[in-house]
């Protein structure tokens, strides 16, 4: 029993904190105050008891930096809790409809200071808060079904809206986010589930990397069947497996707005390392983007990698068969 601790709430701050002795009634945080409060003494000269207040003046930033160390080093020795109890919920959301539901408070800042205050994850903090601005509603099979149908068409056609799919999806059909997200969560994992192969491998990804390439260059089939043609061919994946994956090749262009471009001529290097890369028969054993970046040299792999975003969505875009 002796690694055993008791969940137990400040009697000065109220926070939720766990200690090997259930009697104890002060966090950490309020400990520390508390044992470092000094002693009664002689009033002292006003130039000595002005000194630290010209310090914090002139640093204002100062107490912030102290009290954020302070924080990480509570957190190495009590870790915020990660499991949501009856009583932290009506706690938390108490906190919230108080303090925070009719104030301007920025949502970062929010979740961070009810995360301290009852020393709970921010994770679980902001899941809650979200259930809390955006309640449940019931979800008709038909409504679930149109969920999927939005998000499959966003994959299909390598759209990716501002803001981001699922919050496009929410937005449409007046369901809170996080439902929406569970939908595609829950359905896509059951896609996987279907797959002979759930997880790809890096030699098996590339294979169907290829197969693409190849039939971007036969003009066989309408750009949204490829992927149950690749699946049919390979016989170890699913359409939506390979549907993902093409999906991911070709990324958000957000991502890559810090990175800076390179000029025609080293974009025309990288563009035929590329096409070289798809005609061999294993992928090479470090990443392609790193790979390339080597070989070409004084470029970075996140400049190849938005090299080729932009040369696999101008293919695509040239496609005829949309």
């Amino acid at each position: 029993m002796s690694g055993m601790k008791f969940r137990l709430q400040c009697a000065s701050c109220n926070t939720v904190f766990f200690a090997p002795d259930r009697k104890a009634r002060y966090c950490p945080k309020c400990f520390k105050k508390r044992s470092l409060k000094p002693s009664p003494e002689p009033r002292r000269s006003a130039p000595s008891s002005a000194a630290p207040a010209a310090r914090v003046a002139r640093n204002p930033s100062r107490a912030t930096g102290v009290e954020a160390k302070a924080r990480k080093e509570l957190e190495k020795k009590v870790p915020k809790a990660d499991e949501l109890t009856p009583e932290l919920r009506e706690r938390l959301e108490q906190i919230y409809q108080e303090q925070y539901a009719s104030s301007e408070t920025p949502w970062r800042d929010m979740v961070q200071q009810i995360s301290d205050k009852l020393w709970l994850k921010r994770k679980i903090v902001g899941a809650v808060i979200h259930k809390i601005q955006q309640p449940e509603v019931e979800i008709s099979p038909e409504l679930n079904a149109r969920v999927i149908e939005a998000y499959q068409g966003y994959v299909n056609r390598g759209e990716r809206p501002a803001g981001g799919r699922r919050i496009n999806i929410s937005q449409m059909l007046g369901i809170p986010y996080h439902q929406v997200k569970k939908i595609v969560y829950q359905w896509s994992q059951v896609q996987y589930g279907q797959s002979p192969t759930p997880e790809l491998s890096r030699e098996q990804k590339f294979a169907v990397e290829k197969l693409y390439w190849d039939e971007l260059k036969k003009r066989r089939y309408r750009l949204n069947e490829i992927p149950a043609k690749i699946a049919e061919q390979l016989g170890y994946t699913t359409p939506y497996q390979v549907s993902r994956w093409l999906d991911m090749l070709h990324d958000d262009d957000r991502k890559f707005e810090r990175v800076d471009d390179l000029s025609p001529e080293i974009e025309k290097r990288i563009y035929e390392a590329y096409l070289q890369y798809l005609e061999v028969t294993n992928p090479p054993e470090q990443g392609l983007h790193a790979t390339i970046a080597q070989e070409i040299g004084e470029i970075t792999s996140r400049q190849v990698h938005k090299a080729l975003q932009r040369f696999r969505k101008q293919k695509r875009a040239e496609y005829p068969l949309q």
